[in-house]
């Protein structure tokens, strides 16, 4: 008894620290925030999307009702979607599973990529808004299919310093400024009938008129050209870059583009882009290969924005066939 005293008075206090050690590691593993990658995320799905090589006639005006034809034969993936769970902010998962198809015509790559969504969100404009978005995922330069372990591993949640990913990021309320008159939907198209301060100060509005006609003065980003406050972006789709959370990028050179159809609380949107581009932060698509794709989805009426939203876990297996001359 007394030597069993002796050892709990000499290691007492290191036996405490360890139990508080292994009891605070414990906590912050099951705190929210930035988290490990999970085994299975280093798993890639067995499922692969075949991108066959069929002859497709660009149309005049790009639209999901005149590339229905080319996905005709195209068999789809459907790639389950969860909860955003690792980095702030948390949450999403209300879009359970995506439908993804591809072809390619040997010069350009063709994505069709539809999900459920009750509601149809297409402005965000005020506070409130949230827009309905989806993003693809591809890693940088070449890949080994097969299981990703330490040989090769690389994050399927927004890439890593060792393996940087592109992102192609369609978003619902781009797509709406194409069509509105100033290539822009504004505060006007959400308060038609709003006044701004310049009406109600003692001063003449000519006397602020300089101001009021000049946008680099009256709006940062556009004066240091943020993609995001320019009006005629010509595209609905961003094209971007990460290599980790908080490292998102948008490219100087935008060379995706897309198109959208709301049908029956439907979404189906198209994304494209050539296969091969001189953009050494672009992905590239050589006939004969084959890479990865991983995808988010945001539904705006559940308040999806940024980190919050639905995505796959694993990356999804990408085989890019022969063009048939080859």
């Amino acid at each position: 008894m007394e030597k069993l005293f002796c050892i709990v008075k000499r290691y007492g206090v290191a036996l405490f620290c360890c139990f508080f050690l292994s009891a605070t590691l414990y906590a912050a593993d099951e705190a929210e925030g930035v988290k490990g990658i999970a085994e299975e995320e280093y798993t890639p799905t067995e499922e692969v999307l075949e991108v066959n090589f069929v002859q497709v006639e660009m149309p005049y005006h790009m639209s999901v009702k005149a590339m229905e034809g080319a996905f005709k034969n195209a068999e789809p993936v459907t790639v389950k979607l969860q909860e955003q769970d690792k980095a702030f902010p948390n949450g999403g998962g209300s879009v359970k599973s995506a439908d993804v198809k591809a072809v390619h015509d040997g010069i350009t790559i063709y994505f069709q990529i539809s999900w459920d969504d009750r509601t149809k969100d297409v402005r965000q404009i005020a506070i409130h808004e949230f827009r309905d978005a989806v993003a693809l995922m591809f890693p940088l330069g070449k890949v080994v299919i097969g299981p990703v372990g330490p040989a090769e591993h690389f994050s399927p949640r927004m890439g890593d310093r060792e393996k940087p990913v592109n992102l192609w990021h369609w978003k619902a309320d781009w797509e709406g400024d194409l069509v509105a008159k100033d290539e822009l939907e504004d505060i006007d198209a959400q308060y038609p009938n709003w006044h701004d301060d310049f009406n109600t100060n003692p001063y003449s509005v000519n006397y602020h008129k300089g101001l009021i006609s000049s946008p680099p003065i009256l709006s940062g980003g556009r004066a240091v050209h943020n993609l995001l406050s320019m009006p005629g972006r010509k595209t609905v789709v961003e094209d971007l870059n990460a290599e980790g959370f908080g490292t998102l990028t948008t490219q100087d050179h935008q060379d995706v583009n897309g198109c959208s159809n709301y049908e029956n609380g439907r979404w189906t949107v198209v994304v494209y882009r050539p296969l091969i581009t001189d953009d050494p932060y672009d992905v590239q698509f050589i006939p004969g290969e084959s890479t990865y794709f991983n995808m988010a989805v945001w539904n705006g009426s559940r308040q999806d924005r940024n980190g919050q939203k639905s995505l796959s876990m694993r990356w999804n297996p990408l085989r890019i066939g022969k063009i048939a001359w080859e």
